[in-house]
């Protein structure tokens, strides 16, 4: 169950092979799972984002109350992610 005033981190993700995929989770809750090391959706051996960069980057639009989208990358396979607090 949601607060009214809290935000939600959103993530896209439309595969080349036509998966979507849509996530919605409380800030708060992120915040925790990012401080116990449990948010590794992007951890892989192929991938070319730097997670650790991204976590930053999500923690300091937290921290700065940003809303809007944070990340959108796009893989040369046609992979598509966006991140967006709102």
């Amino acid at each position: 169950m949601r607060l009214l005033d809290e935000k939600l981190l959103r993530i896209r993700i439309l595969s080349h092979t036509g998966d979507k995929i849509h996530i919605k989770l409380p800030v708060g809750f992120v915040k925790k799972m990012i401080k116990n090391n449990t948010f590794d959706f992007f951890y892989g051996a192929d991938d070319i984002i730097d997670s650790q960069k991204l976590l930053d980057v999500l923690i300091k639009a937290f921290d700065y109350d940003l809303s809007g989208e944070i990340a959108h990358m796009e893989r040369k396979n046609g992979d598509i992610i966006k991140m967006i607090i709102d």
